[in-house]
């Protein structure tokens, strides 16, 4: 009994740790950017949401062309974020395999702050 008992603990701890586990591992944030057409005579909205580790929202930027906005740096058209400002540090983004999702939206790229 006690061995049953003890190994089903020891799964459902298995089980939550995997559930918790953060996103982009290694890294300071994860950005997901969606691209959405729901208003026609204004366009191709462009949403970025900025995530913490932990996948808490840290900041969102929603415009047609996000990159005037001060909060990410960009590819050329077709629009791709390449680089996020944020409180007053610089982190430069890489993909990332291990990168996962928050709140159902896949993370895209990771960010991490190199000392700039």
């Amino acid at each position: 009994m006690f061995t049953k008992t003890f190994l089903s603990t020891v799964a459902a701890a298995a089980l939550f740790m995997a559930s918790a586990s953060a996103i982009c591992p290694g890294y300071n944030f994860g950005i997901t950017q969606t691209r959405t057409n729901t208003k026609p005579d204004y366009g191709t909205i462009i949403s970025g949401q900025v995530f913490d580790d932990s996948c808490n929202l840290v900041d969102q930027v929603i415009a047609q062309n996000p990159c005037t906005v001060g909060v990410f740096d960009c590819s050329p058209s077709p629009i791709t974020f390449t680089r996020l400002h944020f409180d007053g540090l610089n982190y430069a983004w890489r993909p990332d395999v291990n990168s996962g999702s928050c709140n159902g939206k896949a993370i895209q790229v990771c960010c991490r702050n190199d000392g700039h």
